[in-house]
């Protein structure tokens, strides 16, 4: 994505925050922008598509901050503290989006918007749910779905004070500090065992949560390191660039994949690496 879009949807975005989707005009956004309404046209066709963009673009830059995390090799318990700290410095960072969701995610006239925000928002319950049995062990699984609820609730509630009272703080900490609560939370419900009051999981109806593209992307790298092969060596890096932009250009993850699958080294990888892609909810290789 090019800077110029980008500081369209971060404009675009504040003036959401501030009145609303329906309340705000393209010709406010152009004039914020310091661009002509015509100009703003050719950037994205319509208002709705300008707020399709900014939840595919929220969703993305979080998508990525986690990804990047995922090759640290840490304790679950950490790794999960890490993940919340991530969390509130993306709402923090991205807080008008923050306001702009809490008033705009309801009132989506959009259905494929709404689809995608929903499956967006199950896949980073669902990656809750999967950490809090991961470090809490088996016997608080029953109680997962309410202990992922939990810990929205609190964030939500930090951050909107963060954010309206302009507190400042050490997210690190304050993740550590909410770990805490949940930990005080989940030896309640082993000590007292209640019912749950969530019964169906969304990991109980959802598919199994695949590999991130760019994680595949960076095992490629390692493989490839001490190659001079320049096909493989500019393919790779072609096919980061290209997942690092919010809608990936199928015929170009395509041709680069082909052109690893010609690795002997590569292939598995590169097998792999087309299978995650075509899961993905934006692009995948079939179209």
């Amino acid at each position: 994505m090019n800077e110029k879009k980008r500081k369209i949807l971060i404009a675009a975005m504040k003036l959401f925050s501030k009145t609303s989707f329906h309340q705000t005009s393209m010709q406010q956004i152009a004039d914020v922008c310091g661009v002509s309404k015509g100009s703003l046209y050719t950037h994205f066709k319509s208002k709705e598509e300008l707020l399709s963009e900014i939840f595919s673009y929220y969703y993305h830059v979080l998508s990525q901050q986690m990804a990047a995390e995922e090759t640290k090799v840490d304790s679950a318990k950490e790794a999960f503290i890490r993940e919340i700290a991530i969390r509130l410095r993306h709402y923090c960072e991205f807080h008008e989006f923050f306001k702009m969701q809490m008033n705009e995610v309801r009132g989506l006239e959009d259905p494929s918007l709404n689809q995608f925000v929903h499956q967006e928002h199950t896949k980073l319950l669902q990656k809750t749910e999967k950490g809090i049995v991961l470090v809490f062990g088996q016997e608080v699984a029953p109680y997962a779905t309410d202990l992922t609820a939990t810990l929205k609730g609190m964030l939500i509630t930090y951050v909107r004070g963060i954010i309206e009272h302009g507190k400042k703080c050490d997210l690190n900490e304050l993740a550590r500090f909410l770990f805490l609560q949940l930990d005080a939370i989940v030896h309640t419900f082993i000590d007292k065992k209640p019912n749950p009051f969530f019964i169906t999981s969304p990991l109980q109806s959802q598919p199994k949560e695949t590999t991130h593209p760019l994680y595949i992307v960076r095992k490629m790298k390692e493989a490839i390191a001490s190659f001079t092969e320049d096909i493989l060596i500019e393919s790779v890096d072609i096919l980061e660039k290209e997942l690092l932009e919010i809608k990936p250009r199928a015929a170009v993850l395509s041709g680069m994949i082909h052109n690893l699958k010609a690795s002997s080294t590569l292939f598995e990888l590169a097998t792999e690496l087309e299978k995650t892609i075509n899961q993905m909810p934006i692009t995948t290789l079939n179209k």
